[in-house]
């Protein structure tokens, strides 16, 4: 798998967040060792219909970098963990599992 410098990432991020309007306070950055188990699985971000991204960084030193300094200079929501992987995904009424933890369907409610 390819590892991508701090700049690299972030340059990547930034990018990719102002194709959705450049409002970092409505993002969450993360890391981990297994950055779709993270998205998917921890925070509930459906694969298909929420926005996400997430990058392997050189080292899990670097990819704390990244989440620090997107968070601390660009106003994202910093996410605990560790790991070389940097994820992010627009946080919204429409992201992630429901409150009530009843799962979403595209076409309806869950059967």
């Amino acid at each position: 798998m390819t590892a991508y410098s701090v700049q690299q990432i972030k340059f990547e991020f930034i990018s990719y967040v102002k194709e959705f309007g450049a409002d970092f306070s409505a993002w969450s950055v993360g890391v981990a060792e297994d950055a779709p188990a993270a998205l998917f699985g921890e925070h509930g971000i459906d694969e298909a219909r929420d926005i996400w991204l997430w990058k392997p960084a050189v080292s899990p030193a670097a990819a704390a970098m990244v989440r620090d300094w997107i968070c601390g200079r660009q106003g994202a929501a910093a996410l605990p963990g560790e790991g070389r992987q940097v994820f992010l995904f627009r946080r919204g009424p429409e992201v992630g599992i429901p409150a009530d933890g009843s799962s979403r369907s595209p076409v309806g409610p869950a059967v």
